[in-house]
């Protein structure tokens, strides 16, 4: 076998063998992107049987991205080759625009709580494709937040499949009214004990919280008070 031979074998078994493995690209359904119904600009409103006030909340911006991750490396030791995957990831975020909220900063005293406005938005929905690093099976993970003063994981995964849920603090209704209005299928959430106990000051905690397909929130427990979802 001639040396040009031998090297051409060479050239034609490293590219075989280092050739670049194509990194798997996952993207939300369009069955899970139906529990992610909000628009920049959106307006909520929620009122209540008691009053006739009403709290508005304004969808401040929607980061909808595909990220890449590399699985398996770095961090801990590294039992095989890494890979990566790259998957949609979105982020929703809201403002309270019916009222002035505050935060605590560093010069906060018992006296003076909340000094300082708050005036950015912050996480509403963060949902996503994991594949496990990797090892699948590839789900939707979301969790949801509300009025800085909730923080829960939203089954998704579960609602799609018509699975039960596992977690004790959630549950899939197949209809909810609420306002006159009737909704469904509707996650109900309780709000985790970190959450609750990092309310902003001035705030009753929220006890409970459901999210409706296609709608979004439709309704808040705060304390003993029933918020809805206004037309």
């Amino acid at each position: 076998m001639s040396l040009r031979t031998i090297g051409s074998l060479c050239c034609l078994l490293l590219a075989t063998g280092c050739s670049k493995k194509e990194t798997p690209e996952y993207r939300l359904s369009a069955e899970q992107l139906a529990w992610q119904p909000y628009r920049v600009g959106d307006v909520l409103r929620f009122g209540q049987a008691r009053s006739s006030k009403v709290r508005t909340f304004t969808i401040k911006e929607i980061d909808d991205r595909m990220v890449t991750l590399c699985n398996n490396c770095g961090g801990g030791i590294n039992l095989g080759p890494g890979s990566s995957s790259t998957s949609q990831q979105i982020r929703v975020d809201v403002l309270r625009t019916d009222t002035v909220r505050y935060i605590r900063s560093a010069s906060s005293t018992p006296a003076r709580p909340d000094s300082i406005p708050l005036t950015q938005g912050d996480a509403l929905l963060e949902m996503g494709i994991d594949d496990n690093d990797g090892d699948g099976p590839v789900v939707v993970q979301a969790r949801l937040y509300w009025d800085f003063a909730f923080g829960n994981s939203l089954p998704v995964q579960e609602a799609v499949d018509g699975k039960a849920v596992s977690d004790t603090t959630a549950r899939i209704l197949p209809t909810l009214q609420a306002g006159g209005i009737t909704y469904g299928p509707v996650i109900q959430l309780s709000n985790n004990s970190f959450a609750a106990s990092a309310s902003l000051p001035r705030t009753k905690p929220i006890r409970r919280l459901y999210y409706a397909k296609g709608v979004g929130v439709v309704a808040f427990l705060e304390g003993g008070t029933l918020w809805y979802r206004l037309p």
